[in-house]
């Protein structure tokens, strides 16, 4: 981030980042309260929460797979590079959008 090209192209990432955490500690939130209505017998919520993980999985796999191509080409060579980590990254996370089938579906 010490060029002001790559801010300029890397912030959105860093907030889309950030906003995954906040919606993931929000759901966290809703999970432990559905853990409590179903300690009591009450499933209302369970389909609420399936249905919200599973567009979720299927928008942040997506997003997080754009996002680590899209760091590893703009960083030019040293995004290819190993020490980088950035191929190993993108050829891990590479089959996570489509484990399920298309992702189209799940959202």
């Amino acid at each position: 981030m010490d060029y002001q090209s790559h801010m300029l192209k890397m912030s959105p990432l860093v907030a889309q980042s950030f906003l995954m955490t906040v919606v993931g500690t929000k759901l966290y939130t809703f999970h432990m309260q559905m853990l409590e209505e179903v300690d009591k017998g009450k499933f209302k919520m369970l389909d609420m929460m399936h249905h919200f993980t599973s567009g979720l999985k299927s928008l942040y796999s997506t997003m997080t797979y754009e996002g680590i191509d899209f760091v590893r080409t703009n960083c030019g060579g040293a995004g290819y590079s190993v020490w980088s980590m950035l191929p190993e990254m993108y050829s891990y996370y590479s089959p996570v959008p489509v484990y399920e089938g298309d992702n189209t579906v799940m959202a």
